[in-house]
């Protein structure tokens, strides 16, 4: 059966209309891409009995290592799965999502990310300089940065906090010497050498010697900006 010639007509009609044109893509605008991998990531890991604070530094192709009071950098390696950072002094970090393996000193280490901080860390991200700490009894000090820094002392268990504002710094990185906020002169001497605080495994590297008063402590350290 033949269409009607007025069917026929408006068929032709729309067969020869063109098609709607595409609505311009505003100026400037391109194809759709992901974002770019920020430079600079950080995260936390528990390693056995170890917090190590990793920060990823893309620009560099670098992890940035913090155990305790030590601070080691990576470079990158090949690796065919996850990310790989290794020196030449054969410690190493290989990371593979939310899991990682840290080989440290020769010993191996299975990660796992956590929210955990060490305080060394924890002191790093306040900008704490120095840190150093002490037994029987126990006490603890921190050095604020800056040419005349605050250093905070918490001594006899904690009982006695004190506070040095606007220290003088010795010679060199030999220490720091002021008046604490009871009166009592306050000397800080930092000796860059191995130092064992007597009641752990850990070593450190900087002895210290404080003077407070006319009581002298003496305990360990480390330097938390290099």
């Amino acid at each position: 059966m033949r269409p009607a010639p007025a069917c026929l007509a408006l068929l032709l009609l729309a067969a020869c209309r063109p098609a709607p044109e595409a609505a311009p893509e505003p100026s400037g605008a391109g194809p759709a891409t992901a974002p770019a991998a920020p430079d600079v990531v950080e995260s936390r890991f528990r390693c056995g009995d170890l917090l190590a604070g990793a920060r990823f530094d893309n620009a560099r192709s670098e992890l940035v290592l913090t155990v305790a009071t030590r601070r080691i950098v990576l470079p990158q390696a090949l690796s065919a799965s996850g990310a790989r950072y290794s020196d030449a002094a054969g410690n190493e970090f290989w990371n593979k999502g939310n899991e990682a393996t840290l080989v440290l000193d020769g010993q191996r280490h299975a990660c796992a990310s956590t929210d955990e901080v060490s305080p060394w860390d924890e002191a790093r991200g306040r900008g704490v300089v120095f840190r150093g700490l002490g037994t029987e009894p126990f006490w603890s000090l921190e050095v604020a940065g800056g040419d005349a820094p605050d250093i905070q002392l918490a001594l006899d268990m904690g009982e006695r906090p004190l506070r040095v504002a606007g220290a003088t710094r010795l010679p060199g990185r030999e220490g720091f010497r002021g008046i604490a906020n009871d009166g009592s002169e306050v000397e800080l001497r930092i000796v860059e050498s191995a130092c064992s605080d007597g009641m752990s495994d850990m070593d450190y590297p900087a002895t210290v010697e404080l003077k407070v008063g006319p009581d002298t402590l003496r305990g360990c350290g480390a330097f938390l900006d290099q």
